[in-house]
């Protein structure tokens, strides 16, 4: 699979159909990841190309606030943990799995192009701090400092909110758990109360209760973020569990990759596809 500096995202890796190898899926993803990850401008490319490969056209508020964005953290701005995990380089793994599992279940242009919003800016600003110190903190930190370019891009409140859940569905402790609970009642899986918690959700995460559409595409985004952690190939596991050690200043080895691993591999719904 060539390519040269202007990469068309529509060919593979990101070609979808059932027939594909999961395995050969994986390593093309990972190589989109190490070409466009050696761009000085790899979040604004990466982000306007998913965005045209969806169908979303040049004046959709969600493209211009997003390249917007992508341009800013390109240069630095809300970029996270420049030698750690969360960081440009993580945005750009989400977005580009988020683009692939949206093409994967065929969603529609408007729901692709919110999901790979929240793609980008689910970490915007991170700082490095763990977030089970306090849940949705960095969620919500993201979600503030995004809100200002959606504003100035035009974006309607309607779509701010729904970006703003499916940011706050990415919160590993209470949010993906709470996003996986809605769609199992929307879909009929689980007939008892979906759980909530309420001491400690913020008020803008209970939308997934009563639309189904939003809670299944805050299961995409947040599978769509534990991918490129859970590892696509082997050798990209090891890389990002190095960065990880490095944020949290910690040894990590193979028996937390795969603690990890076996955690997650169960409960993907979208990420089947590569379990």
């Amino acid at each position: 699979m060539s390519a040269g500096p202007d990469e068309d995202l529509d060919g593979p890796p990101f070609a979808v159909g059932r027939s594909l190898d999961p395995s050969q899926v994986a390593t093309a993803l990972v190589e989109s990841f190490e070409r466009l990850g050696t761009r000085a401008d790899r979040l604004e490319r990466a982000f306007a190309l998913s965005m045209r490969v969806i169908g979303s056209a040049p004046a959709d508020p969600l493209r211009r606030a997003g390249c917007s964005v992508a341009r800013a953290i390109d240069r630095g701005i809300g970029a996270g943990v420049p030698h750690g995990y969360h960081n440009g380089l993580h945005f750009l793994e989400v977005v580009l799995c988020a683009l692939y599992l949206s093409r994967l279940v065929s969603l529609p242009a408007g729901r692709a192009s919110m999901v790979l919003f929240g793609a980008l800016i689910h970490d915007f600003h991170h700082d490095g701090s763990r977030g089970s110190v306090a849940p949705f903190r960095l969620e919500t930190l993201a979600a503030d400092a995004a809100d200002p370019y959606l504003r100035r891009a035009g974006v309607p409140a309607a779509a701010r909110d729904a970006i703003r859940a499916l940011v706050l569905a990415t919160e590993p402790g209470t949010g993906v758990p709470f996003a996986r609970a809605c769609l199992d009642r929307h879909e009929g899986h689980d007939a008892a109360a979906v759980p909530w918690a309420s001491d400690s959700a913020p008020a803008g995460l209970a939308r997934l209760r009563d639309d189904p559409e939003l809670a299944f595409d805050a299961v995409l985004l947040a599978e769509a973020d534990v991918l490129p952690s859970i590892g696509l190939t082997v050798a990209h596991g090891g890389r990002v569990q190095d960065r990880l050690a490095a944020e949290w200043g910690k040894p990590l080895g193979a028996a937390e990759k795969l603690a990890f691993i076996e955690r997650l591999r169960g409960q993907l719904r979208v990420g089947r596809f590569f379990a």
